[in-house]
């Protein structure tokens, strides 16, 4: 695999990359069709950096890295891996290759979200307003492997919540980690 920045690619490729963002978060919250797809490369390439995991002429993923705080802290959004190459090793490479670019860029951190829209962590659906240490302590993944475990084995850990970001009970799960 070879890492590339998906704003310089041809535009067979880009597209290869809103396709994938589609397939893997079709849902209002995500990118449902492939102009909206397509857009969020742009906007990302625009304000940030977006790079891209290639076999040949085939994307197998993608990271983006936009900037906050002055570019002393880097927000990885989106990450996307093709469905047929996930548990490979492409995620943590793209992830290695953001943290890489953030911190040429001068970032001190790298910050993400990773949504609890679907009942997959004990935060679902629970009160983040009662006890929210405690909550944050007790984080558990509810068997169907949450990406917030994949996260945390790359060295990031949860530095906050934002209660019903996705609607009641639904959560985002924000972490963070050193560059």
């Amino acid at each position: 695999m070879t890492i590339v920045d998906l704003a310089a690619q041809r535009p067979a490729i880009r597209r290869q990359a809103a396709a994938m963002l589609v397939a893997a978060f079709p849902h209002d919250n995500g990118w449902p069709t492939l102009e909206l797809g397509l857009d969020e490369i742009d906007e990302i390439a625009r304000e940030g950096f977006v790079r891209a995991g290639l076999d040949g002429e085939n994307v197998l993923g993608w990271v983006g890295g936009l900037p906050e705080y002055r570019g002393k802290v880097w927000e990885l959004h989106p990450i996307v891996v093709d469905k047929s190459r996930r548990l490979g090793g492409i995620g943590r490479a793209l992830v290695a290759a953001f943290e890489q670019e953030a911190r040429r860029r001068g970032g001190l951190t790298a910050t993400l979200g990773t949504d609890d829209e679907f009942g997959q962590t004990s935060l679902s659906d629970a009160d983040l307003y009662a006890d929210l240490p405690a909550r944050i302590a007790g984080l558990r993944d509810l068997g169907s492997r949450h990406p917030f475990l994949f996260y945390r084995k790359l060295g990031y850990v949860v530095t906050g919540l934002m209660p019903d970001a996705n609607g009641r009970g639904k959560p985002d799960i924000y972490m963070s980690k050193a560059l």
